[in-house]
């Protein structure tokens, strides 16, 4: 489905008359004193409050009143947001500039639903990646996984930019009383070489994990950085003697490498095993991708449980 199945384009949101009666509205309350409003209102502390997945909203103690939320709902009414939901659970291509679906909301949905996007229920894939996520990330945590000298894992870095980086190193902060202990996730996001180097400062190229997140393996930062790291772990090997002068990678790369891509031709030539690509889909946009592959990272920090929890 196109971008024209969401609707027309709507005239300048502040030119509509609902905005300008909020407008008014604002003027009116201008500076008036939560003391005077709890006071007007003694029951809006029990009223003015949303509740939903086990979190509460409380925005009693803002300058709003009734009114204001039912200006707020014209608003949103006059700008058909109940339908942009719609169109975007339906697989409408909501993303006008790139003309995609948007469906975030599919990477987060059970194995039984269905949610449409070009004719094809996409749930099944999704859960198909997610699974191949849980069982890497459960060889990984266990120590079945062994770096190319025997070891087990003790440091996964996680390679990326933009959304590749910044939802995985969020979560993985706020969600450090769940971390596996004895095994620590570091990120590199920054071109700088700098960054990379003190980064991988401290860690033994034979317990550590790169995984490199790059849709189409050619981010131009991402793969510098890759590039970097590869060098760091055929040096450390050969500087061990885990590794001779003479033998290439021998493999090793396809033991300390991973990758979040849809381009296996590219991983391969990088020296991934393709089996350790995780894939995901042109209608997961960046800043919402980390329950997609984008996030193995976290699943091996905390465990598939906790991931899909």
């Amino acid at each position: 489905m196109s971008a024209n199945d969401a609707g027309p384009e709507l005239p300048s949101l502040t030119t509509t008359a609902e905005w300008h009666a909020l407008v008014a509205h604002h003027a009116a309350l201008g500076m008036t004193h939560l003391r005077t409003l709890f006071a007007d209102d003694p029951d809006r502390g029990t009223r003015l409050v949303a509740e939903a997945a086990g979190i509460r909203l409380d925005y009693a103690k803002q300058r709003i009143t009734d009114e204001t939320v039912a200006l707020l709902l014209g608003l949103a009414r006059a700008r058909g947001v109940a339908n942009h939901i719609e169109a975007m659970f339906s697989g409408v291509h909501i993303n006008r500039t790139e003309d995609r679906a948007v469906l975030h909301v599919a990477l987060r949905a059970p194995a039984g639903a269905t949610i449409m996007a070009d004719g094809q229920n996409v749930v099944p894939g999704v859960h198909a990646v997610l699974e191949r996520m849980a069982t890497f990330s459960r060889a990984v945590r266990s120590g079945e996984w062994k770096g190319h000298t025997g070891q087990r894992i003790r440091n996964v870095i996680n390679i990326g930019i933009g959304g590749s980086d910044l939802g995985p190193v969020m979560a993985y902060e706020a969600l450090a009383p769940y971390r596996q202990v004895g095994l620590e996730c570091r990120f590199i996001s920054n071109i700088d070489p700098t960054d990379t180097a003190t980064t991988l400062v401290g860690l033994d190229p034979e317990t550590t994990l790169f995984i490199v997140a790059s849709k189409t393996f050619g981010t131009l930062e991402t793969l510098t950085n890759a590039r970097l790291c590869r060098a760091w772990l055929l040096e450390g090997l050969r500087g061990s003697g885990a590794l001779g002068a003479d033998d290439g990678d021998g493999g090793a790369v396809a033991r300390h490498f991973a990758a979040v891509s849809t381009a296996l031709d590219k991983v391969a030539d990088f020296g991934i095993d393709p089996a350790n690509a995780f894939g995901f889909w042109d209608w997961v946009g960046g800043r919402y991708s980390l329950d997609s592959a984008i996030g193995t990272a976290l699943v091996v920090a905390i465990g598939p449980a906790r991931f899909a929890e």
